[in-house]
C-alpha cells in the first residue's frame, strides 16, 4: 500500500524585532511564542517497502542497521525560514520542520558553515529535546555536518549570527530524516531504548574479574555512530604508537557508503541502572557527548576495516579512552565486544573459546562460533573486538548471532582481523600501519591511551544476583570486593541499604592481591511492591582514603511485581493499521504458555482471558515485528490487562518491537498477608534470648548472619542465641505459602 504524498511548503520571509534576552545555553527563541514560525511538512511514505528492505538487510547482518526514512530537501537559510533581527544588530534564523509521527528527527547538510561567533541549535516542539550549541569548531573543509537524532516529530531549527558576521553563514540542507525505529524513546523506560534482544548485558554489567576492570575503561573508546544521516554503526577510538590522542576511529568497512563527513558520533551513551540478560528495560543514560564529521582516512575489504579521524573537537571532559590494540595474528584466550546493537544503548558479549582464522564475504576474519555472554545485532557492525588483554584484535563485520529470549541463539559472528588490516593493502589508504604507527617503531602490540592508572589503595564494588525485577520473593544478592590496588588489600568497610532502612555496615578483614577478589556477603533482603532502591557501598581500604572513588558505589533499582487477588486475567486488544505485525504470549513464570495469538486483521478490537492459579507469576509480552508498537505512527492502537472484577493491572500502546508486563497472582481463597508490622522482636537488641510475638501460626523461622550464611532454623516463637557471637543477623520468618519478611536483630 502507497501512503498518500502530500508536500507543503510555506515560506515567510518577514523581518520581525525584540529586544536581546540572556542565552543561558539555550537559543533565544526558547522563550519565545514560535506558533507563526515558516513552517515544512514533509510528505509520507511507504512504510511497508521500508520493512521489506530493512528485513533484508538485517537478515545478513552486514550492513548499517537503518532508523530513518531520508527526505531529499532544499532547504536553505537564504530562501527559507524567518529571520529576526536584534537590538545589538545581531540576528537569528527559525525554521520548523514537521514530519508527522517520527519518533526522532536528524538533519544532514552538505553547506555548512558557521562564522566564529554563530551558534546553530535543534529543538523540539515540546521543548523535551534540545542539540547544541554547534560552533565554528564543527566546520569542515568539505562543508558537510550530520546532527544528532531530535526527539519528536516538530523540530525547530534556529542559526544565530553575530552582529560583525551578518551574511558569513551558509547553512544548507539536503536530508531531513524521519526516524521511524528510534534509537531512544526519551522522558521514559520504554522498548524503543532497549531495541535489542533481551539476551544483551548493558555493559556495565560483569562479564568477569578477569576482564571488567580493562571493560571500566574501554567503553569510554565506544560511540555509537549515525551513518548518511539514516542507520547506526558503531566503533571505537584508536590509539597510535606516538600515544596523542589523534582522534582515529576504527570501524567497518561496510558501513562506509556515502561520505564519512556528515556522520554523527554518540560516546558514553551507558545505563545508570544496568540490566544484564533479564529482558527488562535499561534506563536511558545522562550523557549525550555527540560531535559530527569525520576523515577518511584508510579503509580495505579484504578485512572489512574503516579508519576515519573525526575532525570536531573532543572535549577533555568527556574523559575518553583510545583503545590499545594487538596486530599479531596469535588466537586471542577469550574474546569480548563493546557494541550498540539496534542503535541500543552500550552493551557487552564474551566468548570463552579461541577464535579461528576464516574467509568470509572475500573478507579476513576472526570467527567466533558462539557467545557466552550476550550477543550482537544489525547496529553493532564495526564495534570493537578485544582480547584477554584490553586491545583491539577486529572489528565486527556480520554473521548470525541473535538473542532467542534472555538466552543467545548459539549462532556465530566474524570480526575483520586487525593484524590483516595493518599492512595487507597496497597503499596507506588501505592499510593501517602508516596511521597508528607514524613512526614505525614496529611495535606489535600497544596500550590504551591514556595509560590506564594504577592506584596503590584502591578497592572495587562488586554487585552480581541482583535481578531488575522478582515476583513476590526476596532478594540474595552478592557482594565482592576486588583489589585494583598495587597494595595488598587486608581491610575495608562496607555499607548496603535498601530504600530508607538503616544502612547495615560490614568490617572486611583479609588479604588480597591485584586482581584477586573476595565475597563480602549474600544478605537476603526483603523488598516493598513497586520500586526498591539499592545502595551499596565500600571504603578505607586498608584503612586509607580509596584513591579511586569512581568504582567504590552501586545503586541499583529492583522493582517488585505488583500482586493481584484475581481467577482471570482479561486482555482488550485494539489493533493499529497493520495488524498483521501483531502477536502477543501469556507464560507462567515457568515458561509454560497459557495462551497466544496474532497476527491480526487492521483496526479491530480481541477479547481474551486467562485462568490463573494463586502464588504463581504470569508474564505478558507483546510483539510488533516492525518494531513501531501500536500508536500512534499508523493508526491508534492499544491494548490493557485487567483482572476479573476490572481492575486495571496495565495498559499501553506506544512501544517498539515489545512490552512484557510482568503479574503476582495471591491466594484467591482469602490468604492475609503478612507485613513486618505482624512481628513484634523483643527484647531487640538482646544479650541472649529473643521472643517473637505475632498472630499467624505454623511459621518458620530462619536466622543468618549479616553475609547471607544460614545459622538456625526453628519453629519456636523463642529463640536462644548465647552461642551466637556479637553483632547483626537477620531473622527471616515464613509461611507455607512462601510468604516472607526479614526482620534485623542484634546481639549484644
Amino acid at each position: 500500500m502507497m501512503k498518500r504524498i502530500i508536500l507543503l511548503f510555506i515560506f515567510l520571509f518577514p523581518i520581525v524585532t525584540f529586544s536581546q534576552v540572556t542565552n543561558e545555553g539555550k537559543p533565544l527563541s526558547w522563550k519565545i511564542e514560535s506558533k507563526n514560525t515558516p513552517t515544512i511538512i514533509l510528505p509520507e511514505f511507504d512504510i511497508k517497502q521500508i520493512q521489506a528492505e530493512d528485513s533484508a538487510n538485517n537478515s545478513k547482518g552486514e550492513a548499517p542497521w537503518r532508523f530513518g526514512f531520508e527526505h531529499q530537501v532544499n532547504i536553505n537559510i537564504q530562501t527559507h525560514g524567518q529571520w529576526t533581527n536584534l537590538d545589538d544588530g545581531s540576528r537569528f534564523w527559525l525554521l520548523n520542520v514537521k514530519s508527522e509521527n517520527a519518533k526522532t528527527m536528524n538533519f544532514v547538510f552538505d553547506e555548512f558553515y558557521i562564522p566564529e561567533g554563530g551558534k546553530l541549535y535543534f529543538y523540539n516542539a515540546n521543548k523535551t529535546d534540545l542539540l547544541g550549541a554547534y560552533t565554528h569548531s564543527q566546520n569542515r573543509q568539505d562543508m558537510l555536518f550530520g546532527s544528532w537524532l531530535i526527539d519528536g516529530d516538530d523540530i525547530f531549527i534556529y542559526y544565530y549570527e553575530p552582529v560583525d558576521k551578518i551574511g558569513e553563514g551558509k547553512l544548507h540542507i539536503s536530508k531531513a530524516v524521519h526516524g521511524y525505529r528510534s534509537v531512544s524513546e526519551f522522558n521514559k523506560e520504554a522498548k524503543a531504548l532497549n531495541d535489542s534482544g533481551a539476551c544483551n548485558l548493558d555493559v556495565d554489567c560483569s562479564i568477569g574479574s578477569d576482564f571488567d576492570t580493562f571493560k571500566d575503561d574501554l567503553k569510554k573508546s565506544v560511540a555509537l555512530i549515525v551513518v548518511g544521516g539514516s542507520g547506526f554503526c558503531t566503533g571505537a577510538l584508536v590509539n597510535n604508537t606516538s600515544h596523542d590522542g589523534t582522534p582515529y576511529f576504527l570501524t567497518a568497512n561496510h558501513c562506509l557508503g556515502s561520505s564519512v563527513g556528515n556522520w554523527a558520533f554518540r560516546f558514553n551513551w551507558r545505563s545508570p541502572n544496568p540490566q544484564c540478560a533479564t529482558g527488562n528495560n535499561s534506563t536511558d543514560g545522562t550523557f549525550n557527548q555527540t560531535v559530527s564529521g569525520a576523515n577518511l582516512i584508510a579503509n580495505n575489504g579484504d578485512s572489512d576495516f574503516g579508519l576515519l579521524e573525526i575532525t570536531a573537537p573532543l572535549p577533555s571532559s568527556w574523559d575518553l579512552v583510545w583503545a590499545g590494540w594487538d596486530r599479531s595474528s596469535t588466537p586471542a584466550n577469550f574474546s569480548v565486544g563493546i557494541h550498540h546493537p539496534s542503535g541500543d544503548i552500550m552493551k557487552v558479549c564474551r566468548d570463552n573459546d579461541q577464535p579461528t582464522t576464516s574467509i568470509q564475504s572475500g573478507a579476513q576474519v576472526w570467527f567466533l562460533d558462539e557467545w557466552e555472554i550476550g550477543v550482537t545485532e544489525p547496529g553493532s557492525s564495526g564495534s570493537p573486538l578485544f582480547n584477554q588483554d584490553g586491545r583491539i584484535i577486529g572489528q565486527l563485520f556480520g554473521g548470525a548471532a541473535a538473542c532467542a529470549g534472555t538466552v543467545n541463539n548459539q549462532q556465530f559472528d566474524y570480526y575483520g582481523r586487525f593484524d590483516v588490516s595493518w599492512d595487507n593493502g597496497s597503499s596507506p589508504s588501505t592499510r593501517l600501519k602508516e596511521w597508528l604507527d607514524p613512526n614505525n617503531t614496529g611495535e606489535i602490540v600497544i596500550d590504551q591511551f591514556p595509560p590506564k592508572q594504577v592506584f596503590n589503595n584502591d578497592a572495587r564494588l562488586i554487585v552480581s544476583n541482583l535481578p531488575a525485577e522478582v515476583c513476590g520473593e526476596d532478594i540474595q544478592p552478592t557482594f565482592e570486593v576486588q583489589n585494583n590496588g598495587s597494595n595488598p588489600l587486608t581491610s575495608i568497610n562496607f555499607s548496603y541499604q535498601i530504600n530508607t532502612d538503616t544502612p547495615v555496615n560490614i568490617s572486611w578483614n583479609g588479604s588480597l592481591l591485584t586482581g584477586e577478589t573476595a565475597v563480602l556477603g549474600s544478605p537476603i533482603i526483603s523488598l516493598n511492591e513497586g520500586n526498591n532502591v539499592l545502595s551499596a557501598s565500600i571504603t578505607s581500604p586498608n584503612s586509607v582514603a580509596d584513591e579511586f572513588t569512581g568504582n567504590n558505589n552501586v545503586t541499583r533499582n529492583i522493582n517488585k511485581t505488583l500482586s493481584y487477588n484475581t481467577t482471570l486475567v482479561n486482555l482488550t486488544l485494539i489493533t493499529d493499521d497493520f495488524g498483521d505485525e501483531t502477536t502477543w504470549i501469556f507464560e507462567d513464570e515457568n515458561g509454560t504458555v497459557i495462551d497466544q495469538g496474532g497476527p491480526y486483521a487492521n483496526n479491530i478490537t480481541i477479547n481474551e482471558s486467562f485462568a490463573v492459579n494463586s502464588n504463581l507469576c504470569y508474564s505478558f509480552t507483546i510483539f510488533d515485528s516492525f518494531g513501531d508498537g501500536l500508536c500512534c505512527g499508523f493508526g491508534q492502537g492499544s491494548y490493557s490487562l485487567s483482572t476479573s472484577n476490572g481492575t486495571l493491572i496495565f495498559n499501553g500502546a506506544e512501544f517498539t518491537s515489545q512490552e512484557t508486563t510482568n503479574i503476582s497472582i495471591t491466594d484467591n481463597l482469602n490468604l492475609v498477608e503478612f507485613t513486618e508490622n505482624d512481628f513484634s522482636i523483643y527484647p531487640n537488641p538482646t544479650t541472649n534470648l529473643i521472643n517473637i510475638r505475632t498472630k499467624f501460626e505454623s511459621l518458620e523461622y530462619q536466622i543468618f548472619d549479616i553475609t547471607g550464611k544460614p545459622l538456625l532454623k526453628t519453629k519456636a516463637n523463642s529463640i536462644n542465641l548465647s552461642g551466637f557471637s556479637s553483632g547483626i543477623y537477620l531473622l527471616s520468618i515464613s509461611n507455607a505459602k512462601g510468604q516472607k519478611v526479614t526482620k534485623k536483630i542484634i546481639k549484644e
